[in-house]
C-alpha cells in the first residue's frame, strides 16, 4: 500500500462512526473517572464546604474576567477576520465564538473549535478555507501564548528543583518551535487541513473529492500567511498574553482568596505557567475538553509548587472550568439549537 493508501486508510478510521463512538466514550469515562478520583482525594463533604464558603464577591469579580476574557477571544479574532477581509459584526462574531465553545466542550483536545469556522463560512460570503484558516491562526496565537508562559513561570513554580528548570524552559520553546514549524511546513498542514475537511464531510469518505479540496486550502492558507505582517503578530500577541494574564489572575484570586495565601506578584506567576502547563497537558485527546486532566494538573502542581491544600486548588481549578468553559458552551449549545431550528 501506498502513502496515498495508508493516509487514505487511517483519515477513514479516524472519521468512521465506530471509531468516533469509542473516542467520545473513552474521553467521557476519563473526564468522569478523573473528576471522581479528584473529588473523593479531597472529600467530597470538604469540597462542598469550600465551595459554599467563597466569597460571592470573589466569585463575581472571577465572572467579570471570564467576561473579559471572552471579549479578548472576540476581538482577537475579528482582528484576523478584518486581515483577511471578512466582514462580520462584533454579535455575529461573539455568537460564533460561543459556538466553538461548545464544539470544543465535546470534544477531545478541542479539535470541535474549528465549528465556527463553517458556520462563519456560512453567515458569511467568505471562503471556507479563509474561515478555517481565521480559526487555525487564532489556535495557533494561543498556543505560542502558552508556551512563552511556561517559559517565563517555571523559575517561580519550581523552586527547590532548579536541576529540572532547564528542561522545562527547553519544552517551553520546543512547544513555540514546533508550533510555528507546523504554522509554515506545507506537508503537516495539508494533512491537518484534510482531517478538517473529512471531520466535516463525512459522505466523501474515500478522498477523490476532498484530496483536491485539502490542496486548494493549503494554497489559500499560504496566501492567507501573506496578509500578516510582523505588526499584526504583535497586536495578536498582546492580545493572547492579556488573556492568559487574566486567567492567572482569576485562578489566583480563587486560590488565594480561599487559603488566605498572599496574592503576590511571584504567587501569580506561578498559577499561570501552572495554567500554561495544564493547558499543554489537556491538548492530549483523551478526555473532553481537556476536563479532568487540567484539573488533575492543576490541583497538585498548585499543592506541590505553593504547599497550598488540594480542596483550595481543586475548588479554584472547577470553578474557573465552569465559568470559561461550561457556561461558554452551553450558551453556544443554545445558538447551535436555534440555527438547527431555523434551518428546519
Amino acid at each position: 500500500m501506498d502513502e496515498r493508501g495508508k493516509n487514505g486508510l487511517i483519515n477513514r478510521v479516524i472519521t468512521s462512526k465506530p471509531f468516533r463512538i469509542i473516542r467520545n466514550v473513552v474521553a467521557i469515562v476519563v473526564t468522569l473517572s478523573l473528576l471522581a478520583y479528584l473529588i473523593y482525594y479531597v472529600n467530597p463533604k470538604t469540597f462542598a464546604e469550600t465551595i459554599i464558603q467563597i466569597d460571592s464577591w470573589i466569585l463575581l469579580v472571577a465572572l467579570l474576567i471570564s467576561v473579559l476574557m471572552i471579549l479578548i477571544k472576540v476581538i482577537r479574532w475579528q482582528y484576523i477576520l478584518r486581515k483577511l477581509d471578512i466582514n462580520i459584526n462584533f454579535w455575529k462574531t461573539l455568537q460564533l465564538t460561543f459556538i466553538g465553545s461548545f464544539g470544543a466542550s465535546v470534544t477531545p483536545a478541542k479539535i470541535g473549535d474549528v465549528l465556527r469556522a463553517f458556520y462563519l463560512s456560512k453567515w458569511t460570503d467568505a471562503k471556507e478555507s479563509s474561515s478555517v484558516f481565521s480559526v487555525i491562526l487564532d489556535r495557533v496565537m494561543d498556543l505560542i501564548s502558552i508556551g512563552v508562559f511556561s517559559i517565563i513561570a517555571l523559575p517561580f513554580y519550581f523552586v527547590g528543583l532548579e536541576s529540572i528548570i532547564k528542561w522545562g524552559i527547553a519544552g517551553g520553546l520546543a512547544i513555540v518551535a514546533i508550533v510555528v514549524f507546523f504554522m509554515f511546513n506545507k506537508g503537516i498542514i495539508k494533512k491537518i487541513i484534510l482531517l478538517l475537511v473529512r471531520l466535516r464531510r463525512k459522505k466523501s469518505i474515500e478522498g477523490e473529492e476532498n484530496e483536491p479540496k485539502a490542496i486548494k486550502y493549503v494554497e489559500d492558507y499560504y496566501s492567507h500567511l501573506s496578509c500578516f505582517n510582523l505588526q499584526d503578530y504583535s497586536v495578536l500577541s498582546f492580545l493572547s498574553f492579556s488573556f492568559w494574564i487574566l486567567l492567572g489572575t482569576q485562578v489566583s484570586l480563587l486560590v488565594f482568596s480561599l487559603s488566605t495565601t498572599a496574592m503576590s506578584l511571584q504567587n501569580t506567576l506561578t498559577i499561570i505557567g501552572i495554567m500554561a502547563i495544564a493547558a499543554i497537558v489537556s491538548l492530549l485527546p483523551i478526555s473532553l475538553s481537556g476536563i479532568g486532566i487540567r484539573d488533575f494538573t492543576i490541583t497538585f502542581l498548585i499543592y506541590y509548587s505553593l504547599l497550598i491544600q488540594s480542596e483550595y486548588a481543586f475548588s479554584a481549578s472547577i470553578i474557573q472550568t465552569v465559568f470559561n468553559m461550561l457556561i461558554p458552551a452551553l450558551v453556544g449549545g443554545i445558538f447551535v439549537l436555534i440555527l438547527r431550528r431555523n434551518k428546519k
